[in-house]
Formats: C-alpha cells, sequence, structure tokens
C-alpha cells in the first residue's frame, strides 16, 4: 500500500510518500523534494531523507513526522498509516 502526501510549503520538500508491504515487515516514510530551486540541473524529484520503522511504533513515527511536517499533516499521516496496518493484520492471520 503507497500513499503520496502532497503537502506543499509545510513539509520538508513537500512531498511524503509512505509505503507499507502487504507482508507488514516494514513502514518506509521518504522525504521528496519538489522544490526545483534546491536543485537547479534537474527538474526531477529526488528523494531528501528516508525513514524505515520495522514495527509499528507509534512514537518514534511521530516524532520524525513532527520533524518533517507540521501537527496537522503528522496527525493525517499517522492516521492513514495506523487504519492500513489495522485492516491488513487480520488478512495476515487467517
Amino acid at each position: 500500500m503507497t500513499k503520496t502526501f502532497k503537502i506543499g510549503e509545510t513539509a520538508l520538500g513537500g512531498t511524503i510518500k509512505v509505503v507499507i508491504p502487504k507482508t507488514l515487515t516494514n513502514i518506509r516514510i521518504d522525504v521528496i523534494s519538489t522544490n526545483h530551486i534546491t536543485r537547479s540541473s534537474c527538474d526531477a524529484p529526488y528523494l531528501i531523507n528516508q525513514y524505515i520503522y520495522y514495527s509499528f511504533d507509534r512514537i518514534r513515527i511521530e516524532r520524525d513526522l513532527f520533524q518533517i511536517v507540521s501537527g496537522y499533516w503528522s496527525d493525517q499521516i499517522l492516521k492513514w498509516i495506523t487504519n492500513k496496518w489495522q485492516i491488513e493484520i487480520p488478512k495476515n492471520i487467517i
């Protein structure tokens, strides 16, 4: 499952991409720059930073999100992760 949050000015880089594989082995958050001013030689978006979590540790994820996005977007991203994580757990148990 992948969701891209195009946040704009309130996020470092402007775009946050969250990836949760179907196996629920990890959660990956990519901080992608869509600001072409910082890298004038290349117009394509590029990866600024990547966070990988090998378990659903809400406190660590929330702490890292607060460093790159506003409180509102941090809450929205955490809600999406929590929702997707809980939906997939029963499917994997069966």
